[in-house]
């Protein structure tokens, strides 16, 4: 897969937005970020998924999917190897990040408004 058909597959999710940051391709949701490309490394993508949802995507396609070192990794926060990935092994875990994202952000309107 490619830089250009992973910014597709994100682009393609309903009220994604894509904004650079810092070097990188950012995908936002009602301004949550759900994955991003080119930093630090333009052969990756990183996606924002919950921890459990990370352990099914390393379990699908270890060779595709690794945690990101650190406490981010432990987090869900996955980096993708653009040149092994998927379209059709990459975009439901692209989707969970996602609706990751936008249930966050609507959590924080709820709390918002008590």
């Amino acid at each position: 897969m490619t830089a250009d058909e992973f910014r597709q597959l994100a682009l393609a999710i309903p009220n994604t937005r894509c904004v650079t940051r810092l070097g990188a391709i950012e995908f936002q949701i009602q301004d949550a970020t759900f994955a991003a490309l080119g930093a630090p490394d333009p052969t990756l993508a990183t996606l924002r998924l919950a921890p459990d949802t990370q352990a099914k995507a390393l379990a699908a396609d270890p060779h595709t999917f690794a945690p990101q070192a650190g406490g981010a990794g432990a987090r869900g926060v996955t980096c993708v190897r653009l040149a092994r990935a998927r379209p059709e092994t990459l975009a439901p875990f692209l989707a969970a990040a996602a609706s990751k994202a936008r249930n966050r952000r609507s959590n924080l309107t709820t709390l918002g408004r008590r």
